[in-house]
């Protein structure tokens, strides 16, 4: 299930800009071995987010391979990325691509379960990046609230789950888990529609939340 038409989707991907080697190969390898990286044009939205709110402190939740951190890091010499991972070879993957990615002095990759690592963080974070375990998105966000800055971005992937939360629930047969579909649900409805957030939703790639704490 697609969220935006073909048409639309060939003309966007007609119009991304061009990848360094660097980026094409990560890309290539994704594809290849079917690693969950974000679309080239969430990465470019995050980079624009970088730049737009000047975030030098950043944080992400589920590194991969490093994709979006180097979208990230790229956008702006002042930024530092705290990013978290649990998976040896992974991490190992990253660190390589974003060394030769001309960012890795200024990228940090924590092994281990995020919620563990997100525990021992110092903030506070001027962004927060969260595309990890879907069902512990809400855990997440709740041990990253005291660690972010009073006016900072909190950006979440995956929240329109290839289009399949805007079905009934319980609906039928679909490619995401009834659990990580409800707890998709339940976070956008906190992040829109009240919990202190001022949020959005947006159907770039598998959708995106940007939202920023809004006090009443």
């Amino acid at each position: 299930m697609t969220i935006i038409t073909d048409h639309v989707a060939t003309y966007l991907q007609e119009l991304s800009a061009g990848r360094d080697p660097v980026m094409i190969e990560m890309e290539e390898l994704a594809e290849r071995e079917n690693v969950p990286i974000v679309p080239w044009e969430t990465g470019r939205l995050l980079a624009v987010l970088v730049r737009a709110t000047g975030a030098r402190r950043i944080v992400e939740v589920g590194t991969a391979i490093g994709y979006s951190t180097l979208h990230m890091a790229r956008a702006s010499q002042d930024a530092r990325i705290v990013t978290l991972e649990r998976d040896p070879g992974r991490i190992a993957q990253a660190r390589d691509f974003l060394a030769r990615g001309g960012v890795g002095d200024r990228v940090e990759v924590v092994e281990g379960d995020a919620r563990a690592s997100l525990e021992e963080l110092d903030g506070p974070f001027d962004l927060a990046f969260v595309d990890a375990t879907k069902t512990e998105y809400r855990d997440y966000i709740r041990l990253l609230e005291g660690k972010l800055a009073d006016r900072a971005l909190l950006a979440v992937d995956n929240v329109l789950m290839s289009g399949e939360v805007a079905l009934p629930a319980g609906s039928g047969e679909t490619f995401w888990a009834d659990e990580a579909l409800d707890s998709a649900r339940a976070l956008n409805a906190e992040l829109v529609g009240g919990g202190g957030w001022l949020g959005v939703v947006l159907s770039v790639g598998d959708g995106v939340a940007l939202a920023t704490r809004f006090e009443t």
